[in-house]
């Protein structure tokens, strides 16, 4: 037993519709792991733009191998994620037996949601936080797991509003910046040879990308200028 709970069961639980929240769109997904008995770990981080419509190819290199992961990020989900997978991972000249593959799904963020119940808040993926644009889920998942400890941590100290402040804190702080990184996406998705050709293949926007995601950057400081960007390329400005 327990005065608090936080449910934070993934995309897969069951805890947010126990709790009467509404059920979250998904999207499908899928990651290889590759087992290659070499130190991958210095190799760099791979992002493949032109194999996946409306999504792209992640690959994060190991101490043992790599880890690879695709989804899509906007229309219908009848792609074929094995074959794509296999033909960006025969092009790292790897052995497909000894390859392990899985599917998930993903809970993206679509705008705002109240996080918070009677006692009772939801967290990480269960929450439906995951970025738009990359599919980045552990930060996020993260920050809200601080966050709606403090929560609890305030309201066990007497504060009788804490569990409502914990949604409005992640709309302000984490919801807020994901409305500009829906906005990218939906520009780089549609466009992708344009984006690819525009920002993506460009060394400074791959620098950019990675201050977002160490959280050095927010989507709000750089999503407008490379939405004109990209808009600004497709009519030859």
């Amino acid at each position: 037993e327990g005065k608090y709970l936080i449910a934070a069961d993934g995309a897969k639980g069951s805890m947010a519709k126990l709790l009467g929240f509404k059920q979250s769109k998904l999207r499908s997904a899928g990651t290889l792991e590759i087992v290659t008995g070499t130190n991958g770990a210095s190799s760099p981080i791979g992002f493949e733009f032109g194999m996946m419509k409306n999504g792209y190819i992640w690959n994060f290199p190991k101490a043992d191998g790599y880890s690879i992961g695709i989804s899509s990020f906007r229309g219908g989900e009848t792609q074929d994620f094995q074959n794509s997978l296999n033909a960006y991972s025969k092009g790292l000249g790897v052995d497909m037996s000894k390859c392990t593959q899985h599917s998930h799904p993903l809970c993206l963020w679509d705008g705002d949601r109240q996080l918070h119940s009677q006692n009772a808040l939801l967290a990480g993926e269960a929450a439906s936080i995951v970025d738009p644009m990359t599919a980045e889920g552990i930060r996020p998942s993260m920050f809200s797991g601080v966050k709606a400890a403090e929560a609890i941590h305030a309201a066990l100290s007497g504060n009788n509003n804490a569990l409502q402040q914990y949604t409005q804190v992640m709309t302000a702080e984490w919801g807020a910046d994901m409305k500009w990184a829906q906005r990218l996406a939906g520009a780089v998705y549609q466009f992708p040879k344009v984006s690819y050709k525009a920002g993506i293949k460009r060394p400074a926007a791959s620098l950019t990308m990675a201050k977002v995601l160490t959280g050095e950057m927010s989507y709000s400081e750089i999503a407008g200028k490379a939405i004109k960007k990209l808009t600004g390329s497709m009519f030859g400005k």
